[in-house]
């Protein structure tokens, strides 16, 4: 039985998973990135899930947001709220820290990896980055993935002599648990032998009606509100083919909403997901274990 793992979206939030699973790996004896066998992210996800399968160890994905958040969410003038092509954030400082990190091509990726997008000048809008596309750059793809509208600009890039223009996959798959399925099951060597490890970035909140219903009331709320929900659905079909018992996510309930850019709220996320960790990491522990044949896991500190 082989383990999968999938991060969803939720820009700085995405430093609570890694928390729990930099406890994880303390716990376990071994890093995630050895012993997954294959990763799907979408957004701030798409940065970890490409981590864990380069090889990076979640401390060292942890330390990565904690010393570069500020930077990546570096605002832009105030004056471009007033332009045709609005967006809070300068991806530039983004864009060369995943050039650093990510400076391959698609297929030199191990395992087998999914990363979704959304490709806004094709006759589909759904894009999965994986292995198959062949010379594309890794960075390219973790870069349009996290380029999610009202913060990032959207990103291009020329092919064939045609411009091609991608914004986030959060938008179509936010939790990108059923790509990752669907992924999987055309790879010859899983066979449906594997269970998946769902990390809910943006967490399990209450949904409250909007107040205001206005055209653009309803926009905000869609955006705010629903897109970081498209994985639900996705979680259900996932258990119904796969089994409850082969997915488990992995997500804290929390009263009230954590905005992706709030960076005042980063230790406070990391600790929510430290408390569940102490809560729950047991039961994922065992479902890790019976993923990993002859592993040696040691017991929680």
């Amino acid at each position: 039985m082989k383990l999968a793992i999938t991060i969803s979206g939720g820009g700085a939030l995405g430093i609570g998973p890694l928390q729990f699973m930099r406890r994880l790996e303390d716990d376990l004896g071994f890093a995630l990135a050895d012993h997954g066998s294959a990763f799907a992210g979408t957004s701030t996800g798409s940065i970890v899930a490409a981590g864990l399968c380069t090889g990076y160890t979640a401390s060292e994905l942890y330390n990565l947001y904690r010393d570069n958040l500020s930077a990546i969410f570096t605002k832009v003038s105030a004056a471009k709220i007033l332009t045709s092509n609005y967006y809070r954030y300068d991806n530039s400082k983004l864009k060369k820290l995943l050039q650093q990190k990510f400076r391959y091509k698609m297929y030199e990726f191990k395992k087998p990896i999914y990363i979704p997008a959304t490709f806004m000048n094709g006759d589909s809008v759904e894009k999965v980055w994986d292995r198959g596309d062949g010379m594309s750059d890794q960075w390219f793809a973790v870069l349009s993935s996290c380029s999610a509208p009202t913060y990032f600009d959207t990103v291009s890039r020329n092919k064939d002599g045609k411009k091609e223009i991608y914004c986030d996959g959060g938008l179509w798959a936010n939790d990108p648990i059923m790509v990752l399925e669907s992924g999987l099951n055309k790879a010859k060597e899983f066979k449906g032998d594997y269970k998946i490890l769902s990390f809910n970035t943006g967490m399990l909140r209450p949904n409250n009606a909007p107040k205001d219903k206005s055209v653009i009331g309803w926009g905000k709320y869609i955006l705010e509100e629903w897109v970081a929900r498209t994985g639900n659905s996705g979680y259900y079909e996932a258990c119904a083919n796969l089994g409850d018992k082969n997915v488990l996510r992995v997500a804290p309930k929390v009263d009230s909403k954590y905005s992706m850019d709030d960076l005042s709220v980063v230790d406070k996320v990391s600790n929510i997901w430290d408390a569940l960790y102490e809560e729950i990491g047991a039961d994922v522990r065992k479902f890790i274990k019976s993923t990993v044949a002859g592993a040696k896991i040691t017991p929680a500190k």
